[in-house]
């Protein structure tokens, strides 16, 4: 039987049986197929033999079929239990984020006290930290501004992404109340963790700069997401908390480089301080949209097209038999 791939002439592959072949084993064909085809269009010097190209098909098969065979926990969750763990993974991250990242913001701590630049490592580290523990469950958002992206990027459903901010701002004040009481009361100060512009940064300005470094992070992000970037990803946790070390220590004297709603509102909340509050809800708000806006409009890519699914099957559909 021949094994017709566009571009290459034919492929040789194994006589199949007079068993009937599962629509799912035409599917892992077409899948197959479409794999070959990309790689074919991609590379005109370099072309799969038939050989090869054989034993990318059979190999693409076996791979799809021990997926298939695998049936690990999070695999069977139900819909409320996915729900549920994503809001945990989430109000525990941010937890830890506030938690541990303002522990490093007690000036009593040093003597003389430490310059901001310390704060700005100890929450970029705390953040390496906990990716490191919650990326793989809920992708560690730990901020409503990167969970804004992933629903206008249609990666999360309106719904989870409800979920998500909800934890996120539950668990800030749970970890930032936790806090409090955990700290020696004389380090507790008024305005102790709290985002706020510099006395001599007008509001406008302190705005326009929690926009920028927020739409700075939205890229950042938007860049690990992307696709061309899939191979990149080990160092993943630790250039995230290189990046927000990186801006916290250029920002922070200016605003307290919140770039996060949920990470400056438990601070006011608990301390009935809401003055300039507005500045930290909108402009992650805005630094958000504008982020994903300028990747799509300036970095986003046209996948390669892939003929109709209809023109696949008919090229395997040879391989579809029926017991006589």
């Amino acid at each position: 039987m021949l094994f017709y791939v566009p571009m290459s002439g034919t492929v040789e592959v194994p006589e199949a049986n007079n068993s009937k072949i599962s629509t799912h084993e035409v599917l892992l064909q077409v899948k197959a197929l479409q794999e070959i085809r990309k790689s074919l269009r991609k590379t005109t010097f370099n072309m799969k033999t038939p050989l090869t190209a054989a034993k990318d098909v059979e190999g693409l098969k076996k791979e799809c079929q021990d997926d298939d065979k695998k049936e690990t926990w999070f695999r069977k969750r139900d819909t409320r239990k996915h729900y549920f763990t994503n809001f945990m993974s989430e109000l525990l991250g941010t937890a830890l984020l506030m938690f541990l990242g303002c522990m490093g913001c007690a000036p009593q701590a040093d003597n003389p006290p430490a310059s901001h630049y310390l704060p700005s490592l100890s929450f970029g580290l705390v953040v390496l930290l906990i990716i490191q523990i919650f990326g793989h469950i809920s992708g560690a958002h730990l901020n409503p501004a990167v969970t804004l992206s992933t629903v206008i990027f249609k990666m999360l459903s309106p719904a989870m992404g409800a979920v998500y901010i909800m934890a996120q701002f539950l668990g800030a004040t749970f970890g930032f109340a936790l806090l409090k009481v955990l700290m020696p009361q004389e380090w507790v100060v008024p305005g102790f963790c709290a985002t706020k512009p510099h006395a001599k940064s007008t509001a406008m300005q302190s705005l326009a700069i929690e926009t920028i470094i927020t739409c700075v992070l939205i890229l950042v992000c938007c860049g690990v997401w992307d696709k061309r970037n899939a191979h990149k990803q080990d160092s993943t946790p630790a250039r995230f908390g290189f990046i927000i070390a990186a801006i916290a220590m250029v920002a922070g004297p200016i605003t307290g480089a919140s770039m996060n709603t949920a990470r400056s509102f438990a601070p006011a909340v608990l301390e009935g301080d809401y003055s300039n509050q507005w500045i930290y809800w909108l402009g992650p708000t805005v630094g958000a949209i504008i982020g994903c806006g300028l990747y799509s409009v300036l970095f986003a890519y046209e996948e390669e097209k892939v003929e109709a699914i209809e023109t696949e099957l008919e090229e395997v559909s040879h391989m579809v038999t029926e017991k006589p």
